[in-house]
C-alpha cells in the first residue's frame, strides 16, 4: 500500500504540472498555483490524465489533425503565457500503455476494497497464499513506479531546459521581435548581442577593460554565427555605441602601439 500510496502521489505531480499558465513574470510559487488541483482525483482518474492528456498517439500520415482545444487566452492581458507538455508515441504502444495502466488501477482496487474477502486469512495455507499474492503485487507496483519516475524525471528535465530557454537572450531577443513588429531587427537583437560583449568581458578583461580585438576573438570562438551585419550593424563599435550599456575609451594596445577600442559595463 505504500507503494500504491507513492505512485499516486507522484502521479499527482505529474499531472499537475502537466499545464501551467501565469502572467509573464510571474514566480515558480505563483505558477504553480494556477496548476490544476489533483489532489481530489481518483487514480483511475488520474491514469485517464496522463494517458489522455499527457502521452498522446502520435497523429496518422492520413490527414488527422489534433483535437481542437478551446482557448480563453483572449479573456487574459497581455504578457499571458501558458505552457503544456505532452508526449507523441506510436498508437499501438499508446493503446499497449492504457490496457496495462487499467491493469494497474483494477490492482490497487482489489487491495484496497477486496484483498480481506478474496483470501483465505483463516488456514495457513491459505495465509501463504495471501502473502505469496502480496509479494507478486509489490514487483507489479514497484515495477511500474520504477517507469513512472523515469517520466517524472524526463518532465523534470525537459521543464528545466525549457526554463533555460526562457531565460536566454535568444529567447527574449525573439520575444520582441515577434511581440512588437515596429521594434527593427537590429533593436531586437541588440540584446544578445550585448550579451556576448559581457561574456567577452568576464573572460579576457584585463584590469577591468575589455579589448575590442580580444573580444570579437573571444565572440568568435563561441558563437560564429553572431556577427554584426548579421542585424545590420556596421561593426561591434556601432554595437557597442547603440547599446548605451558600455563606457568606451580608446587606447594604445601597449606603449606606442597603435590605437584600439576599450570597453567596459557601466555601473
Amino acid at each position: 500500500m505504500i507503494r500504491i500510496q507513492q505512485y499516486e502521489l507522484l502521479l499527482k505531480e505529474m499531472v499537475a504540472k502537466r499545464e501551467v499558465s501565469g502572467i509573464l513574470g510571474s514566480t515558480p510559487a505563483q505558477l504553480a498555483e494556477s496548476a490544476p488541483d489533483a489532489a481530489p482525483r481518483t487514480m483511475g482518474q488520474l491514469v485517464g490524465e496522463l494517458t489522455g492528456k499527457y502521452f498522446q498517439p502520435t497523429l496518422l500520415e492520413s490527414g488527422e489533425t489534433p483535437p481542437e482545444t478551446s482557448s480563453d487566452d483572449d479573456e487574459h492581458p497581455a504578457g499571458w503565457a501558458r505552457i503544456r507538455m505532452s508526449v507523441s508515441m506510436p498508437p499501438d504502444a499508446h493503446a499497449k500503455l492504457i490496457e496495462e495502466l487499467q491493469e494497474l488501477v483494477d490492482l490497487r482496487n482489489d487491495l484496497v476494497h477486496h484483498f480481506v474477502e478474496g483470501q483465505d486469512l483463516v488456514t495457513e495455507e491459505g495465509c501463504i497464499a495471501a502473502d505469496m499474492y502480496l509479494h507478486d503485487c509489490y514487483e507489479e507496483i514497484d515495477r511500474h513506479l520504477v517507469s513512472l519516475r523515469g517520466w517524472a524525471a524526463s518532465s523534470n528535465e525537459a521543464m528545466r531546459s525549457m526554463a533555460a530557454f526562457m531565460e536566454s537572450p535568444e529567447y527574449k531577443a525573439f520575444l520582441m521581435a515577434e511581440f512588437s513588429p515596429s521594434v527593427s531587427q537590429r533593436e531586437a537583437a541588440l540584446p544578445a548581442l550585448v550579451e556576448l560583449l559581457r561574456r567577452a568581458e568576464a573572460d579576457v578583461a584585463k584590469d577591468g577593460w575589455t579589448s575590442q580585438t580580444d573580444a570579437i576573438a573571444f565572440i568568435k570562438k563561441v558563437a560564429p554565427e553572431e556577427t554584426p551585419r548579421k542585424y545590420t550593424f556596421g561593426s561591434w563599435r556601432h554595437v557597442l555605441r547603440d547599446a548605451g550599456a558600455f563606457e568606451v575609451r580608446r587606447a594604445p594596445v601597449s606603449p606606442g602601439g597603435p590605437m584600439e577600442s576599450w570597453y567596459r559595463s557601466k555601473s
